[in-house]
């Protein structure tokens, strides 16, 4: 039960990282840590096929497209800078 409730909170605390990352890099990691925790969760609880659903769907496909996504637009730093232009 114990650690039932440490894994639940690793996907708690994933979760709430991975929204409010501002890097998109780490968003997709914290992502990934939520997906894999949750996995296991499912394990633990005795439903084995559908924590092979969770990470082979979710972990791999889902976070794999991310990052794919991430490289071909050059993603990064999701800070927003404001360039003011001076016209004379």
């Amino acid at each position: 039960m114990i650690e039932l409730l440490l894994v639940l909170s690793l996907v708690v605390v994933g979760a709430l990282l991975s929204v409010s990352s501002k890097n998109i890099v780490y968003a997709v990691v914290f992502l990934l840590c939520t997906n894999v925790s949750l996995g296991i969760t499912y394990w633990m609880m005795g439903a084995p096929m559908v924590a092979l659903f969770q990470l082979a769907i979710f972990a791999g496909a889902v976070v794999v497209f991310f990052v794919i996504t991430i490289m071909l637009t050059q993603g990064g730093d999701m800070t927003y800078t404001e360039e003011t232009e001076e016209s004379e």
